[in-house]
């Protein structure tokens, strides 16, 4: 279904999709103009706050202009749009781990105090942890990224297919059976 947008005319995202391949600098406009609304909502939901998913949006734009030479077609340019737009929030969200103003810093006192059960904590949490890590890197890799996508990431089954480039059946179809073989691993 065509949707309009000013100043782009009709959304066609096969047309758009050729004139990327063919190099057109208008293309640029057309597609901000086109998927703007989409990626916008996509990254709402993704980066989980407002001011986030305007940078990331921001980003998202601007890796679409740096990289919009090298897209090759593989993909249609909505699920392409779609991907620099996920890369962009999960750099927002990396960054802000390390962001000082996000965190609130324990006295002396405290520090000293959960030094030693901190490690012991950690060292509990690795022990559990490992069996898991080791299970998901035997998983098919299509399998581990559809896990990911849906269980990591929360994306929704529509989401993660779009994200991937399959249909929304494979997806649940690559969940349900990396599930069952990561649950199969963890028995053993």
């Amino acid at each position: 279904m065509a949707t309009t947008f000013p100043n782009a005319g009709t959304c066609q995202p096969d047309e758009l999709r050729e004139r990327a391949l063919q190099g057109d600098p208008a293309v640029i406009e057309d597609l901000i103009a086109c998927f703007q609304t989409d990626i916008a909502s996509f990254l709402r939901k993704r980066c989980g706050n407002g001011n986030d998913a305007d940078d990331a949006m921001q980003d998202t734009f601007e890796s679409m202009i740096k990289y919009l030479e090298g897209y090759r077609g593989e993909s249609s340019i909505k699920n392409w749009l779609y991907r620099l737009a996920s890369t962009a929030c999960f750099r927002m969200r990396r960054g802000q781990k390390n962001d000082p103003k996000k965190h609130t810093p324990l006295d002396n006192a405290k520090t000293e105090t959960l030094g030693s059960s901190n490690q012991e904590v950690e060292s509990m949490l690795e022990a559990k942890l490992m069996p898991i890590a080791d299970a998901i890197q035997q998983l098919n890799p299509v399998d581990r990224k559809v896990l990911w996508l849906r269980d990591g990431e929360g994306m929704s089954t529509e989401e993660a297919a779009q994200e991937l480039d399959l249909t929304v059946s494979a997806v649940k179809s690559r969940l349900h059976r990396a599930r069952k073989e990561l649950r199969n691993f963890l028995e053993q």
